[in-house]
């Protein structure tokens, strides 16, 4: 079925009404921009924020390097048994933990075997002095003898030549030179005995002499033995441990007992190899105990050794430290210890607070407003410095010195855009910290 077909009238009276309808809104819109509120005008004003100022200075600072070290007794004793003998006796107060004096009694062990060393090597010199006391008699009676041998020999030859004599005058006969010969070579032979005995005192002499101080040093060692089995402390100080039971036996060379002199200690301290070329003995050390952080004091390098090692490029210098062995809060043995070395450098070099700078980079201000400027860091300094105006114990040694009369913010850590307006505070004030 076809739709009815609208008359040019009704057309035309739609469209008026489309038309009154967007020129109304097209009004409202218009009425309302033009009575809409505007927002009220201000002055502008730039702030300045406040920030605490700092004059870098140049003043003689030392080097410092950190390093850590394991404390260990500067005298310590292993006591070992010397002899190996039974346990008899061990001292009342020989406990771990007493302090003991040196050469003070800590185990007795049974000495009857060493005893009797000692008696039978006295009993076997005496034997020997009897056998040279013989010996010496029989030297006196074999060199008279021989010396009438040789006059009864001398007397024997003589005879023989007056013999032979008579027998070339004819006064005399062949038997009787004969008789007169063999008579001299009787002489001759009994003083040859004579002599040969004599001859043999001196190397007899000389293996009873040996034979003597064979047993003298039988005895000596005896005796050493029998004196080391009173065992006692060689060292003054505090007995680390005594393990030993009344009954036990020991060996020659077992350790029975450990005393630490803890009046005296060393710290090896372990440095970077670099700073050989600074560190002097009789450079300030500052060191505390960690984690504890028992802050000890002061001492100063004592020693260094000459070379370094190789695996982790460090170098070990030793402090000595001297205390009271009654101190409650002594250092004691096997502490770990981190040490501040303090090496003279005579250069005079500009400080700046740590927390001045940020990124290599310091904010300074020129004419009131932040410029950065770029810094390089020789190495940190911790302590006090009474002429910088400021409270800081961190600081940076720079490398190359900052101009004389210019002004950083103390605190580089806060966010500055380049040219930000800033109003300078002298001194450090709370204010200025992060």
């Amino acid at each position: 079925m076809d739709a009815p077909q609208l008359t040019i009238k009704t057309r035309v009276l739609r469209a008026v009404i489309v038309l009154a309808m967007i020129g109304g809104s097209i009004g409202i819109f218009i009425a309302l921009s033009l009575t809409r509120p505007l927002p009220g005008s201000t002055e502008q004003r730039e702030e300045r924020q406040r920030v605490a100022v700092f004059h870098p200075i140049r003043v003689d600072v030392p080097r410092q390097w950190i390093g850590y070290g394991t404390v260990r007794a500067l005298n310590s004793a292993d006591v070992p048994a010397r002899v190996g003998a039974t346990v008899v006796d061990i001292a009342a107060d020989a406990k771990a933990g007493a302090t003991v004096d040196v050469g003070q009694f800590l185990v007795q062990l049974d000495d009857v075997d060493f005893r009797r060393s000692v008696e039978s090597a006295i009993q076997q010199i005496a034997a020997i002095d009897a056998q040279l006391a013989v010996l010496s008699v029989e030297e006196d009676g074999l060199f008279k003898r021989l010396v009438l041998a040789k006059e009864e020999t001398e007397l024997a030859k003589n005879d023989e030549t007056r013999t032979r004599n008579a027998l070339e005058s004819g006064a005399a006969s062949a038997r009787e030179l004969d008789r007169s010969r063999q008579q001299s070579i009787l002489m001759e032979r009994a003083q040859l005995i004579l002599q040969e005995a004599s001859n043999q005192l001196t190397p007899r002499r000389g293996a009873l002499m040996a034979q003597r101080e064979i047993q003298r040093t039988a005895r000596t060692t005896a005796q050493s033995n029998l004196e080391r089995c009173r065992i006692s402390s060689p060292i003054g100080g505090v007995l680390q441990s005594l393990d030993l039971e009344i009954g036990e036996s020991v060996s020659p060379g077992q350790v029975v007992a450990r005393v630490v002199d803890v009046s005296q200690v060393e710290i090896p301290i372990r440095l970077p190899g670099s700073s050989r070329g600074s560190v002097r003995v009789g450079d300030r050390v500052d060191f505390e105990i960690v984690p504890q952080a028992k802050r000890i004091g002061s001492s100063t390098v004592a020693r260094i050794e000459p070379e370094d090692d190789p695996l982790d490029r460090t170098m070990t210098v030793y402090v000595e430290v001297t205390q009271s062995a009654d101190l409650h809060d002594r250092i004691a043995p096997g502490e770990f210890a981190e040490a501040l070395v303090q090496a003279r450098d005579s250069t005079a070099r500009t400080v700046i607070p740590r927390r001045a700078v940020r990124a290599e980079r310091v904010m300074e201000l020129v004419d009131g407003k932040i410029v950065a400027r770029a810094v390089t860091v020789s190495h940190a300094f911790r302590g006090s410095i009474a002429e910088s105006g400021v409270d800081d114990v961190e600081w940076l040694v720079l490398e190359e010195p900052l101009p004389d009369g210019i002004t950083i913010a103390v605190d580089g850590g806060r966010r500055f855009a380049q040219g930000t307006r800033v109003e300078a505070i002298e001194g450090d004030h709370p204010e200025s910290r992060p």
